[in-house]
């Protein structure tokens, strides 16, 4: 047997062991259910007709996948798997193919059509290496009753009375694997940058640092936002820092100037920000938005703005010394 598909068992706490129930009876023998009783569970069908197969590279799960990192593996696992599977069992695996109507199988041996699964109590193994295993596999787990690992049923994004989960290492490593893979590239990008670029990236990340901020601070101050999964304030609030981060990080010199010194001029109220997000100076309306100013600032034609800007942040910075 080569690598394998688990699906196992939940196992739940009772913590007032004086009320006795089956359930709490039998967990304190390390079961589930009664030995020899299983749970059938057949494909599941969406509300639009789709079969969610784990083969499906469009499915609406995998749209409401939040973490961008996993929804890109998990598109190219289905993608490649459904092709596997088409070719060596010769049959349409597509969402709405009449393979997944379990109710035309003529028996166990029909190979043309889904066959109903029983779930055991304990680990229920699937051999990966056997061809309708692994397809079984696959659209077991995505089924919207099974947690798909133990951790999001604790995180409570499935239903409380979830009764299975899926144990799947390779599936976690390669999301592991893949995240370490682009923080640790950020951080070369961080480590490669001058100081003064530095504190710039900083800043537009939100970050409180200014021109003479210690550098080991801001390093340390990037880093620390690297290694979260969102970030938490301010107005990227929510999003992937190492996304954000690579932005600013690629962002050619002249650009990332003047991005900065926008944030500083409003930052210092030589602008104030309005409801409606325009830019004013004073009670002279100087853009309709934050973007809108940076691309006029970095239009040739406007330069002697820009010039104009840097002096008044200078004079600014040097009043509050």
């Amino acid at each position: 047997m080569g690598k394998l598909g688990i699906i196992s068992t939940i196992k739940r706490e009772y913590r007032d062991s004086r009320i006795q129930t089956m359930d709490s009876e039998l967990n304190k023998k390390g079961m589930t259910r009664i030995p020899g009783t299983g749970v059938f569970k057949f494909p599941y069908k969406e509300v639009d007709g789709k079969y969610r197969t784990g083969l499906d590279p469009t499915a609406a799960y995998i749209r409401r996948i939040m973490d961008s990192t996993e929804r890109e593996l998990e598109i190219e696992r289905v993608t490649k798997l459904r092709d596997k599977l088409e070719e060596l069992l010769g049959v349409d695996l597509g969402p709405r193919a009449e393979f997944w109507n379990y109710g035309k199988s003529k028996g166990a041996s029909d190979m043309s059509h889904v066959q109903p699964v029983k779930l055991m109590d304990g680990d229920n193994y699937y051999d990966l290496d056997v061809t309708f295993q692994e397809l079984t596999f696959a659209w077991m787990r995505v089924h919207p009753t099974i947690a798909s690992s133990l951790q999001a049923w604790q995180r409570g994004e499935f239903a409380a009375d979830t009764q299975f989960y899926v144990v799947d290492k390779e599936k976690e490593n390669a999301i592991l694997y893949k995240k370490k893979q682009i923080v640790n590239k950020a951080i070369v990008k961080l480590d490669e940058m001058i100081p003064t670029r530095r504190i710039k990236v900083a800043r537009l990340l939100g970050l409180p640092v200014q021109d003479n901020t210690p550098e080991e601070f801001v390093y340390n101050e990037i880093d620390n936002m690297l290694k979260k999964s969102e970030i938490k304030t301010g107005s990227f609030k929510g999003l992937d820092p190492i996304k954000i981060f690579t932005s600013f990080a690629d962002m050619n010199d002249n650009l990332l100037h003047i991005k900065d010194l926008v944030k500083q001029a409003i930052g210092h109220s030589i602008y104030r920000v309005q409801g409606s997000g325009r830019i004013y100076e004073g009670e002279y309306e100087v853009s309709t938005s934050e973007e809108e100013l940076v691309k006029y600032l970095s239009d040739d034609d406007n330069q002697e703005d820009l010039i104009i800007l840097e002096d008044k942040l200078k004079a600014k910075k040097l009043a509050a010394v």
